[in-house]
């Protein structure tokens, strides 16, 4: 059975007006979609910025010619302040003197990001161009600010230069533009931190720094080694009173230890005598001298034989 080209087009009919429309949907601005890592603020042609409408990521519905959707790129970024050439560049090195008068130009990274909860805020007071209106002028003045603080040889020395980078992130975001919102004030921009790169010395101060480095690390040595000699002289000095106090300890032991055999010695010479007494014998022992601390004691009563051992020169 033929098909009858009235039953094709009832047929295609349908499918046609799904592309028609599918088509006519895409053309017009119905739906806006905020892509991820982005956030729209939405402009209305008479009314104007709509305040506190902000389009997180996603489809919205807009109304086609009345309302339009202005995306900005809400990710953390890193923008460049140098001379040379780069995708991220914001501006050129920044010229700054150093405390100790030296002048040099410094290259550095900002990393920051607009705050999506107040970027109708943003736009309405700054636009677009945020970075080059409020961020890189406040930029310059505070890092200029904070290196005036700190002499030239300290953009050499690794926390110095992390405590520049904190001061001068502490300062920036002081300075960035605020809202206040309930009852608090709340950032347009946030400053999440401050990298210093190379400070770019002229010749001759750098090589003024870098000997000055090498004498630095010189006299650090110099005064490890006397610590070290110091250290060494006090342990032979303290090895030597415990040698001094071990000999003390030594001789008191051995008199304590003659002392101690002479004591032995009555109490054996007593039990003796007394057994001598018992047995009504005649002790066979007498003393016969008494010669410095030792005693030779031959049938004499022990409490005798101290007192001669008193009297003996």
């Amino acid at each position: 059975m033929a098909v009858q080209p009235k039953q094709v087009a009832v047929w295609l009919a349908p499918i046609a007006l799904a592309w028609l429309g599918a088509n006519l949907l895409k053309s017009l601005p119905f739906f806006y979609v905020t892509r991820p890592g982005e956030a729209a603020v939405v402009f209305n042609t008479f009314a104007g910025l709509q305040s506190g409408r902000v389009l997180q990521p996603g489809a919205t519905f807009l109304v086609p010619g009345v309302e339009q959707a202005v995306a900005y790129d809400v990710r953390t970024r890193v923008w460049e302040f140098t001379n040379l050439q780069s995708p991220r560049k914001a501006s050129g090195a920044i010229a700054v003197i150093a405390s100790d008068g030296q002048a040099f130009t410094l290259d550095a990274n900002v990393v920051l990001r607009p705050n999506p909860e107040t970027l109708d805020e943003l736009h309405g007071r700054i636009g677009e161009n945020y970075l080059t209106t409020a961020v890189v002028p406040v930029v310059r003045s505070k890092l200029r600010d904070v290196s005036a603080q700190f002499k030239s040889e300290d953009f050499y020395r690794q926390e110095k230069r992390q405590e520049i980078e904190k001061e001068a992130t502490a300062l920036m975001n002081r300075e960035m533009p605020t809202v206040e919102r309930n009852g608090e004030k709340v950032p347009l921009i946030q400053i999440e931190g401050v990298l210093l790169e190379t400070a770019n010395f002229p010749d001759a101060l750098k090589d003024s720094i870098e000997k000055k480095q090498v004498a630095a690390i010189l006299a650090q040595t110099a005064g490890v080694k006397a610590q070290i000699q110091a250290k060494e002289t006090e342990r032979v000095l303290i090895l030597a009173k415990a040698e001094e106090r071990a000999i003390e300890l030594k001789g008191r032991a051995a008199a304590l230890g003659t002392q101690l055999a002479d004591l032995l010695f009555y109490e054996r010479l007593q039990e003796r005598i007394a057994a001598a007494k018992a047995a009504k014998q005649p002790s066979p022992l007498k003393i016969i001298r008494v010669e410095g601390n030792s005693t030779v004691f031959l049938n004499v009563d022990p409490n005798q034989a101290a007192v001669a051992r008193r009297a003996a020169p």
